[in-house]
């Protein structure tokens, strides 16, 4: 296990959240997880699915997080916590619940409770890609329109 990559998964954050719209993020996601997805996987199945080494490792993808916070001059470390904040949520959680180890799955549920722990009024929730993908609006100027693909696809499903 390399946990400067699994911290680089979540401090990387520029790359991917610059692509974090309804265009863009499918293909986002994808390299994300052909990046980080093994590193993961590997991680999760080094714990064996143990509860307490879950929480271990939880913990340390957190300290190391937060010391990289830290690190920041004051009035940026907000704006840097907020994206890694972001992170978690619109990538690296819907990540963990897509790939095929139970241990990974734990995982995103023990950070989750772990992040919250620490920081009880900072705390997130955790959605598969689909959900995440599926709430992106079709707006134009902030005003909704009907989306195409959907329509296409809806239409499709009648015939």
């Amino acid at each position: 296990m390399n946990p400067d990559l699994l911290c680089a998964a979540v401090q990387e954050a520029p790359v991917y959240l610059d692509r974090f719209d309804r265009r863009h993020y499918d293909e986002a996601f994808r390299e994300y997880v052909e990046r980080f997805g093994p590193a993961y996987l590997e991680a999760g199945r080094e714990t064996g699915g143990d509860e307490e080494a879950l929480t271990a490792l939880a913990e340390s993808i957190l300290d190391r997080l937060e010391a990289g916070w830290k690190r920041r001059r004051f009035w940026d470390r907000s704006a840097v916590r907020a994206n890694e904040k972001q992170m978690v949520v619109a990538y690296l959680s819907p990540m963990l619940l897509g790939l095929e180890e139970p241990a990974c799955l734990c995982l995103a549920k023990t950070l989750r409770d772990r992040w919250t722990a620490r920081w009880p009024k900072d705390g997130y929730g955790i959605a598969p890609f689909t959900k995440i993908q599926a709430g992106f609006r079709y707006a134009i100027a902030g005003i909704d329109l009907p989306d195409p693909e959907r329509e296409r696809r809806r239409d499709d499903d009648v015939l």
